[in-house]
């Protein structure tokens, strides 16, 4: 292609792309000229002390007020990032309250509420809302005027603590009311699954369709998030659009097809433009999920008395897809009561649900090898496999499973379950949540510590730094981090000493260790020895340690704040069966420890 006529395409494509946006670009920079009646403010999560801690926690379960705002005023930009478990974008639930209603007027899972569903990062750009690394930074600038006040919260109905959650909520202050605004709201909605019709390919009335919302009063539709999971392979998107206007009982408002309404063609596809787009798109295949957003910027859909919105889910409603959805739009108070929103394991696709019953089976299953009830281990793991068809798919349970079957000496049935999670882990994994790789590499670790004859790997976690010896010798040793470390080591046949040096200027130094090898595994607990000073000679075998004393267990590794912060030391930390050790009481507080055990594998 000529440079010359690749200038002229590429630029006819980017005034095309533009043509719609001129009319709003003009007049918000039209605003800008204009003196303002108002004052700007923000509240956001920055350290009240002058300090760096620039976020705050939340624990499951709580809520938290983000602003309590007077006003006049109007919210004009929103902006956070998260540091927390898996899925949480749809594990956390905003809510705002406009002139002291009692009723929310938005009630949205955070990630739907910025975009994209599944409890997803999805980075991806429109007006009105837009994420950022890797879809972390979620950014909205819906205008949200308000007249006495408005309140923000945030509630966090997950299954572990949100250790960061940094804020920007930005808002004008007017000097004079507002006549007569309408009111932003936002509402969530599902159906898991929508339940197959038989209407012979003839949906005239719409009254069984998939229901975005429906409202009374006086507004402007202004938007719709529709996130899918298929149940069965095929298109989904034959469905169509239906807005029942002020009480209708045929929608004045019909539409061609789904990926029509959502203004793209011939099914589905990535992609992300000002009004329309697709952030998320895994394919036709049963299991396969997407998210598509819709903005009525320029087309809202006017009501003056009520409003129901809806959308077939397939053709005349004959499919049975797990639709998620939210309905943007702008009216009078007082709010609709909002649906009832579903908990948060329904809230969650297959793949979450997946990862949450995990989480509760390996819990139990902690019990169970804490009392070694390996028998009970070995049946929660085959109940649960037996009961979800897909929860072995990239090898997880099978890597579950041969860990436990190494810890009760069963080494070739361990050989033969870690070999069937390297294979499963190899598919092709659509689902960033899977983990996959981490599966993978765990399992080819485990493998080839049995198959070796001098291989083994250490897992530790230390927020000390720490240096660990094997006879003497230096083998691993990290700067401290309360994240799961591994190491790769030689280990031969016959007596060992394992010491362990850990030490923090600003904490009591603990830590958990283990050590796999080709016959089974070494775990930190209460047997192993320690002492506070530094003696010449402490980490060889024909040291005196009698005059050492035990350590202290400080409990089980199955609670820490690792998990979250770290992903890695959430995937591995089920597998790290040691206790986290330190120095008994009786030794007062000091900031440098010496462990030491011998052992044999």
């Amino acid at each position: 292609m000529y440079p010359r006529t690749l200038f002229f395409l590429l630029t006819l494509g980017f005034c095309t792309l533009l043509a719609p946006a001129m009319p709003l670009g003009q007049s918000l920079f039209e605003n800008l000229a204009t003196p303002p009646d108002y004052t700007t403010h923000r509240v956001s999560s920055h350290d009240r002390e002058g300090g760096n801690q620039d976020w705050i926690s939340i624990e499951p379960g709580e809520t938290k007020t983000l602003a309590e705002l007077d006003g006049p005023g109007a919210i004009t930009h929103l902006w956070n990032t998260v540091d927390a478990e898996i899925y949480y974008p749809r594990l956390m639930v905003l809510r705002f309250y406009w002139d002291g209603q009692a009723t929310p007027s938005v009630e949205v899972p955070l990630g739907d509420f910025f975009g994209v569903g599944h409890g997803l990062n999805i980075p991806f750009q429109s007006l009105p809302v837009a994420v950022s690394s890797e879809g972390r930074a979620r950014n909205c600038y819906w205008f949200m005027p308000f007249q006495r006040s408005a309140k923000i919260t945030l509630t966090h109905e997950g299954f572990q603590p949100v250790s960061k959650f940094y804020y920007y909520i930005d808002y004008r202050r007017y000097t004079q009311p507002q006549p007569d605004p309408l009111y932003f709201h936002a509402q969530y909605r599902q159906a898991t699954p929508n339940p197959p019709i038989n209407l012979s390919g003839k949906n005239t009335d719409g009254k069984a369709n998939y229901l975005l919302l429906e409202t009374q009063g006086r507004g402007l539709y202004v938007g719709s998030l529709l996130s899918v999971q298929l149940n069965a392979d095929g298109w989904f998107g034959e469905g169509d659009d239906m807005f029942f206007i002020d009480g209708e009982s045929t929608p004045s408002l019909i539409g061609t097809g789904t990926e029509d309404y959502f203004n793209d063609a011939w099914g589905f596809r990535a992609f992300s433009f000002p009004y329309h787009g697709v952030p998320l798109w895994e394919g036709y295949q049963k299991g396969h999920r997407a998210t598509a957003y819709k903005w009525h910027l320029h087309d809202p859909v006017a009501f003056s008395q009520s409003l129901r919105a809806t959308v077939e889910h397939g053709h005349a409603n004959d499919r049975q897809d797990d639709f998620y959805s939210v309905a943007y739009w702008y009216q009078t108070l007082p709010s609709p009561e909002p649906p009832a929103l579903p908990g948060p394991l329904d809230r969650l696709p297959d793949e979450g649900q997946f990862y949450a019953k995990g989480l509760f089976i390996n819990r139990e299953l902690e019990t169970h090898i804490s009392q070694k009830r390996w028998d009970s281990a070995f049946a929660r793991i085959d109940q649960h496999l037996q009961e979800n068809e897909r929860a072995d798919e990239a090898g997880y349970w099978s890597l579950r499973k041969g860990v436990l079957l190494k810890q009760t000496g069963q080494i070739k049935q361990a050989q033969s379950a870690f070999e069937t999670a390297v294979q499963r882990s190899k598919k092709e994994d659509p689902h960033q949540e899977w983990q996959a790789g981490e599966i993978q590499a765990q399992s080819l670790a485990e493998a080839h510590t049995l198959a070796s004859a001098k291989e083994a790997q250490l897992m530790v976690l230390s927020p000390a730094p720490f240096e660990i010896f094997l006879d003497e010798k230096p083998i691993a040793k990290h700067n401290g981090h309360a994240a799961i470390q591994t190491f790769i080591i030689e280990l031969s046949g016959g007596s060992h000493l394992l010491a362990v040096a850990c030490e923090h200027k600003s904490r009591i130094p603990w830590f958990a260790l283990q050590l796999s090898h080709r016959k089974g595994y070494l775990v930190s607990n209460a047997t192993w020895k320690v002492n506070t000073r530094l003696t010449e000679g402490w980490n060889t075998k024909k040291f005196d340690d009698s005059t050492w004393t035990n350590a202290a267990s400080l409990g089980s590794t199955i609670n820490g704040p690792w998990k979250a912060a770290d992903p890695r030391s959430a995937f591995l930390q089920p597998f790290l069966t040691a206790e986290l050790i330190g120095a008994p009481s009786s030794m007062g507080e000091t900031q440098a420890l010496y462990f030491r055990t011998e052992f044999r594998p």
